[in-house]
């Protein structure tokens, strides 16, 4: 039956080809396409769990294609399948069917009809790759399928300001939780010296078998997972991300921040359980971290004013609970309360606008107001305190903004007081520079070989955070995020000697997207369209199929899979030792700072109203 399990990634894969390449007045076509692919997979998911059943719950494993290989590094597309697989596939495919089937009169005439469809369709196969996952290569392709797929559907209202605002934050909380899995990735390489597959973390748990014994690793592996849990399902102290995203269509809203999207670090928690089953010390933080957004979390969603708002709240909390069922081992537990939860919140989703109408027109005409001031006594001030707090969120939003968002962008102030020119003087000499001796690094004493690294990098980082602070031309950001690239690739040459085609094969992904997006840049400008950074233009009205291109660039610059700037990225990490905590440092921050300055510029330069005054003006917010 293991031959079969190509199947459940290949049906989506063809549906979003297929709605891809189809006429977007094709409303029938589009639609169909998507109620088929789900509707096939939740038969064929369905078969296979009876015959699993069946089969004494064998587990079912396939080798998939290999996408990259060399003497030290492997990148497979391993596919598992197993009961997790089996409960979190069929609520995945029924939700998004039923949601298709919602979605096709709910969009019907949309001018986006079939940019959503295809969004759906792309979602669909990211959840199916996460959730077929046989390692931890595979999950991550889906992982960042999903993350752009979440960007496209919450600005899917993209000529209106706060949609675009919002997914261009929310896509800020992605970008850090997709490098700390590759950090992750990264680890388990240098621990288990090959890609770690699910079935064996399975197996080995179920011999009694402990798979990590040596410090630093006994926690350090499974609290980058814990980290990227968290922010995926929205756990505090990274919550306030969730309705920020609900800003995007209410269906889609439903399937993604509901049901299945936002439920994924339940199931990284399931896949990695092996790993940290039995240190009690994690496990204390898992269950403090599910019983603190619990409270959090509920407290928010009884005084907040917004419907979707509302259910945001309820589902993380649920899924708080769902931290804690984990870490006790509770997995069946764990299981029947992710379908319960996303079943009731999809519901709850999908009703939310004529339950609101209804209420609005009861509070206008049966409106009571309070009869009594609560804070006459301590109980009472506790809780007007408590009801304040909760109406701000807890100031997560800020608190993200004052310690991580705002040194960044202190740092990135400085470095810019150089000039875009000061900084080519600067630089570029410096990049030619080290270009030369790390291909004759025996010109090189070997005390300057051991700071080298550190170096490069750091001046990577800086020349990234330059382009996220920068307002002015786009073209001088996006020069500068090709050069952070180029400085990074330097720093790992000189990590250690291995062979450079590898180097060479990160930078043809960067080289090639580098000249597409300039060469778009240039095109507007030279159209006498504004290109500067400092608010949104909307040039998508009047360039939809430079929007297509430069998109395509931009993800290639940031790593989208499977791109040879992704393959590069692994590549270049699995090359930094576990002791260079400065070199691991710098290059991730570069990772997330320059995935964020990309997105910034395409949102800034393609995305929001239109500046010119003959268009029509969006709402603010939908």
């Amino acid at each position: 039956m293991s031959l079969f399990l190509p199947y459940f990634i290949l049906v989506p894969l063809l549906g979003y080809l297929l709605s891809s390449f189809a006429n977007r007045r094709a409303e029938g076509f589009i639609s169909w396409t998507a109620m088929l692919t789900a509707g096939l997979n939740l038969f064929g998911i369905m078969a296979l769990g009876a015959l699993w059943v069946s089969g004494g719950f064998q587990d079912y494993h396939y080798n998939g294609p290999v996408i990259y290989s060399s003497e030290d590094t492997v990148f497979a597309i391993d596919i598992f399948f197993d009961g997790t697989t089996a409960v979190f596939a069929f609520v995945a495919s029924l939700l998004t069917l039923l949601d298709t089937i919602f979605s096709r009169y709910y969009i019907h005439r949309e001018m986006g009809f079939k940019r959503y469809f295809n969004s759906i369709q792309l979602f669909y196969l990211g959840i199916l790759l996460i959730l077929f996952s046989g390692n931890l290569e595979a999950l991550f392709v889906g992982w960042e399928i999903i993350g752009i797929t979440s960007f496209f559907l919450i600005a899917f209202y993209r000529h209106r300001y706060l949609p675009v605002k919002n997914a261009l934050k929310v896509v800020s909380f992605y970008r850090v939780a997709d490098i700390f899995l590759l950090l992750g990735i990264w680890i388990c390489h240098h621990y288990f010296h090959k890609s770690i597959h699910f079935n064996e973390l399975q197996l080995a748990w179920e011999q009694g078998t402990p798979l990590i014994t040596a410090q630093p690793y006994t926690l350090l592996i499974p609290l980058i997972f814990l980290g990227v849990a968290l922010v995926k399902s929205a756990q505090w102290p990274f919550s306030s991300w969730l309705p920020r995203a609900m800003e995007g269509p209410t269906s889609s809203s439903a399937i993604f921040y509901g049901s299945l999207s936002v439920h994924i670090g339940v199931f990284l928690l399931l896949r990695t359980y092996p790993l940290w089953g039995d240190n009690w010390t994690f496990k204390a933080l898992v269950i403090a971290s599910g019983v603190l957004t619990s409270l959090f979390a509920t407290f928010t969603a009884r005084v907040q004013s917004s419907v979707k708002t509302q259910i945001a709240y309820s589902s993380i909390a649920q899924i708080g609970v769902m931290f804690v069922e984990v870490a006790l081992g509770w997995h069946k537990l764990a299981l029947l309360h992710f379908a319960s939860n996303a079943f009731l919140r999809t519901y709850q989703l999908l009703v939310s606008p004529s339950v609101l109408s209804y209420l609005i027109h009861d509070q206008f005409f049966n409106f009571i107001p309070p009869q009594h001031n609560f804070a006459d006594n301590l109980w009472g001030k506790i809780r007007m305190s408590v009801y304040v707090m909760s109406i701000k969120e807890w100031r997560m939003d800020t608190g993200m903004y004052q310690w991580f968002w705002k040194p960044l962008k202190w740092v990135g102030n400085k470095v810019a007081a150089l000039g875009f020119r000061g900084a080519m003087y600067l630089f570029v000499p410096l990049y030619l520079v080290g270009l030369y001796f790390v291909y004759h690094k025996g010109a090189v004493p070997m005390r300057a070989i051991g700071v080298l690294p550190e170096a490069m990098s750091i001046a990577a980082l800086s020349l990234v955070l330059m382009a996220f602070v920068e307002r002015g031309d786009a073209r001088r950001a996006w020069t500068l995020i090709v050069m952070n690239q180029l400085f990074v690739s330097l720093a790992v040459g000189f990590n250690e000697q291995f062979d450079f085609g590898q180097i060479h094969l990160f930078l043809s992904g960067i080289v090639a997207s580098a000249v597409v997006g300039y060469a778009v840049l240039n095109y507007l400008q030279k159209q006498g369209e504004a290109i500067d950074l400092g608010k949104f233009h909307g040039h998508s009205y009047e360039h939809p199929k430079l929007v297509i291109v430069f998109l395509l660039a931009s993800l290639s610059l940031a790593g989208f899979p499977i791109t040879p700037t992704f393959i590069g990225e692994d590549l270049l990490l699995s090359h930094i030792h576990e002791n260079q905590i400065v070199l691991t440092v710098t290059t991730a921050l570069g990772f997330i700072v320059g995935g964020l300055a990309i997105f910034r510029i395409y949102g800034r330069i393609f995305l929001g109203p239109h500046e010119k005054g003959y268009h029509e003006v969006a709402y603010r917010s939908s």
